[in-house]
This record gives structure tokens, sequence and C-alpha cells, in this order.
């Protein structure tokens, strides 16, 4: 069979091109070829040897060589195929190198060829885990261990997440990847904060989970001074502060020095509503990020404290809300913050995604001054 010999950086192209000129030849792979160079199966109505459509490329006879799956499914046995169908997962979630799945009790019989299957295909994965939904105090998810590449069920791994890495758990700690843009936006505004203050920022985080919103600030150049961060959660905060700390030791300055370590550097395993009876605490951040979506608005009285008075600070959050109250839950955004003493430059509430039928992922973002002489607690 006839294929076109072209250089490894190229193969994508050449493959875009034959496939849109309808001269590749179907039901067969890409060769790697002992120069280095990839050869692209060819069909019949391709051009010959030497004609300029391929641009001084070499034409070589090879053996045809079998595809390759493109999917798990297709190292299932046509009968399961058949049978099943239908109640086969449609998607899946991976973390690092593990892999979360939902499977139907119609086909949980076959959990185990369908985590094989899924290994096969997918050479970076480690393990696969079925979903068994959520479960415990912190509504984490109940993982079991269907199929491990090296005999490991560890379900710690690590991801990275918009250049930074971090370490997560799923079996213990809420991550959503969904959310990493949610994480590139809060970036950008605490960049404007920054430029508006002059100086580098204080973050206060009380849901930071296992730290993805403070990856993202910290691994900005001259962007962070110190922060506050903390959860409930106590297998959270463990990692948490395994993150920080990477994050802290590997930061740079803007002209590629290393930067100080972050200062403060608080980490804290308490519930958020009482961080206001800490001194040092109060009056402390200039933003404030406030992840607990079922709950974040019902949290603002309590939090806002936690930002510094007499000047321009931010405070970005996340809530569930139902898409008729969304009116409503500005109103009481706006008066949380008005009742903490502050005056707002400018509020925001918009839909990141659908949540239910009736419900909807909402970000706000408020610009606010708080006032120094204000008592508010």
């Amino acid at each position: 069979m006839r294929h076109l010999s072209v250089p490894s950086a190229q193969t994508q192209h050449w493959l875009e091109r034959c496939r849109s000129e309808k001269w590749l030849a179907e039901h067969t792979g890409v060769t790697s070829l002992s120069d280095g160079n990839k050869a692209i199966p060819l069909n019949q109505t391709a051009p010959p040897e030497g004609d300029a459509a391929w641009d001084g490329n070499a034409l070589v006879d090879l053996a045809a060589k079998g595809k390759t799956p493109s999917h798990w499914t297709e190292h299932l046995s046509p009968e399961i195929l058949k049978s099943h169908k239908d109640d086969l997962p449609k998607a899946y979630e991976t973390q690092g190198d593990v892999l979360i799945v939902k499977i139907e009790e119609s086909v949980w019989h076959l959990a185990e060829l369908i985590a094989d299957a899924m290994l096969t295909q997918l050479p970076s994965i480690r393990l696969i885990c079925a979903d068994l939904g959520v479960h415990g105090d912190f509504r984490v998810r109940n993982l079991e261990p269907l199929a491990s590449r090296d005999g490991s069920t560890e379900t710690v791994t690590r991801i990275k997440e918009n250049g930074y890495f971090l370490w997560v758990d799923a079996s213990k700690v809420y991550f959503s990847a969904r959310l990493s843009n949610e994480r590139t936006e809060t970036l950008e505004s605490a960049k404007k904060l920054k430029q508006r203050l002059a100086r580098p920022l204080i973050v206060a985080d009380p849901y930071a989970g296992v730290g993805p919103s403070m990856g993202a600030l910290l691994s900005e150049p001259d962007l962070i001074e110190g922060y506050h961060a903390g959860d409930l959660n106590p297998d959270a905060v463990e990692l948490l502060q395994t993150n920080l700390t990477f994050l802290g030791n590997r930061r740079k300055t803007e002209v590629g020095e290393p930067a100080p370590a972050p200062a403060p550097s608080t980490v804290i395993c308490a519930d958020a509503t009482q961080w206001k009876t800490h001194s040092h605490l109060c009056n402390s951040s200039d933003l404030l990020l406030v992840n607990l979506p079922h709950d974040s608005v019902e949290h603002l009285p309590h939090l806002l404290p936690l930002l510094r008075r007499g000047q321009i600070s931010l405070l970005r959050g996340w809530a569930i809300i139902e898409r008729v109250n969304e009116a409503s839950e500005k109103q009481k955004i706006a008066a949380a913050i008005i009742d903490a003493g502050g005056t707002i430059e400018s509020l925001e509430f918009e839909e990141v995604k659908g949540f239910s039928a009736s419900k909807s992922f909402m970000c706000f973002e408020a610009w606010v001054v708080l006032a120094v002489e204000s008592l508010s607690s």
C-alpha cells in the first residue's frame, strides 16, 4: 500500500490535508518509520509519486497497518456491545491518573470488563474507580476501585491545571476541573485589584478545598503577598497545606528570581463563619473568595469582616440558586455588603453554567469599600 512519508511534526497537517482531499485510506493507521518520519496510508485516488501536491515528500510502499481502536468500547466483545450498548458509560472524569466513572446497575456485572477496556485504551490512567455517589459529612465521592494498572488502589493523585500542579483525592475531597475557567477569571480580577492598590495582595480563601484558586494566584509573579486559606474538611486541609507549601516554594518574581515565602501563610481547619472571631484575620485581606455554593450568600455577613477597610477590596464567590430568585439573591449580596458598612462600586452576578432544570450555578463579583468606622461582625 502507498504511504506518504512526512516529518513527524507535520503528521497532523498532512492527515488533515489527505482527509479533506479524500486521499486517506480507511481501516488502517499511521506507521512510524526508521528515519523518524511518519507514513500516512493513501487510497487509490491519491496523486502519484512526484506530484506537486506532496510538496516534495516521498511515497513509500508498506504493508497496511491495522487501525488502533479509537474508543474504549472497541475493546469489548461484539456480543456485549450489541446487548448493552445503550447502558454503557457515555462519559467519565479523570483526575490525574485516576479515572472515575458511573456505571448503571444494569451493566454492573460488567464493571470489571468495562474498567479493563478503559485501562487498555488509556495508557496514562493508573486506576479506574466506580462513582457510587456521595457520602459522609463533607459529601465526598464513594469510590470503588475496579481495575489498577500497577495494583495500587490509592486515590491520591496529582493534576496539572493552568500550568501548576495540585495533589487531589476524589475519595476525600471535592475538586472540580470544570471550574478551571473560573479560577482563570479570579486570577484576572486579582491582577486588576493589584493594579489599583499598587501592591501585592493578601487573599482570604475560607473554602479553599485543596487550593485550586490559590494555585492560580500563587503562580502569578509578584501578585500575592500572603494568604489565609482553610477548609472544614481535615483531609482537604492536609492536601491544601501540601499544595500551598509546594506552590510557595516555587514562586518566582517577574524577573525570574526566587520570590519571598508568602506572609502571612495561614492554613486553618475551622468553620469559616467563625474566622471573624480571630482578630488577626479581621480587616486583613484585599481579596475574599467564597466558594460554598449552597451557602455562599448566607455566609457573607460572617465573612465580609475579613476584608480590609478604608480601601477598594474585591469579593468573588459562587452560588447555586433558583433561577427565579436571581434578582433577590443579588439584593441579598448587596444588603450584606451595605450592612457590613460597605459601599458598592460594582456588583456583577452572572451564570457560569446550568445546575438543574430550575437552578443555576452563578458567580458574583463585587468591588467594595468597607468603612473604617464600621464595627459590623
